[in-house]
């Protein structure tokens, strides 16, 4: 089945319109409340969020390597389960969701933050069909996947197959 038959491509692109959406949603004056920059704090947390979330991308992109893609099929160069990934199964879609967290807390924007869920509620969909192409690619998958949490540690183990 071809790349484009198969949809894998068209859950990349639903993923960067998610993205661009917390980013349009946190830039629109009319969708923040009046109150929001006053709240410096929120600010604050905001940035803190958006940092430790990239730290979180920065990281799990460094120990992928070349098994890196955006796709939700495993391009064979090897399952990886070291640095964040000996933690949990997914942490660069943990990491993207801190920092779009980050952009809503900073922006105070309702919407900001429905287009947040948007997004965590589509990675929860994308890893679905994701392991299904990581158990079908690595033999050890399977195994990784019952001591691993899905999003952060302890959470979420595969206790049936997919």
């Amino acid at each position: 089945m071809s790349a484009l038959k198969d949809g894998r491509w068209g859950l990349v692109a639903v993923q960067g319109l998610l993205f661009a959406a917390v980013a349009v949603t946190a830039l629109m004056p009319a969708l923040t409340p009046a109150w929001a920059p006053l709240l410096w704090q929120s600010l604050w947390t905001g940035l803190a969020l958006v940092v430790v979330g990239s730290i979180g991308v920065i990281w799990s992109a460094k120990d992928l390597g070349e098994s890196l893609t955006p796709s939700p099929v495993p391009n064979r160069a090897g399952l990886v389960a070291r640095g964040p990934y000996h933690y949990a199964r997914h942490p660069m879609y943990t990491a993207l969701v801190v920092i779009c967290l980050g952009v809503a807390v900073g922006s105070g924007a309702t919407l900001t933050y429905l287009s947040v869920l948007l997004l965590a509620l589509f990675f929860e969909y994308k890893t679905r069909v994701e392991e299904r192409y990581l158990l079908a690619a690595y033999d050890g998958y399977a195994e990784y996947a019952q001591r691993t949490g899905k999003f952060i540690p302890g959470v979420g183990q595969l206790v049936a197959s997919l």
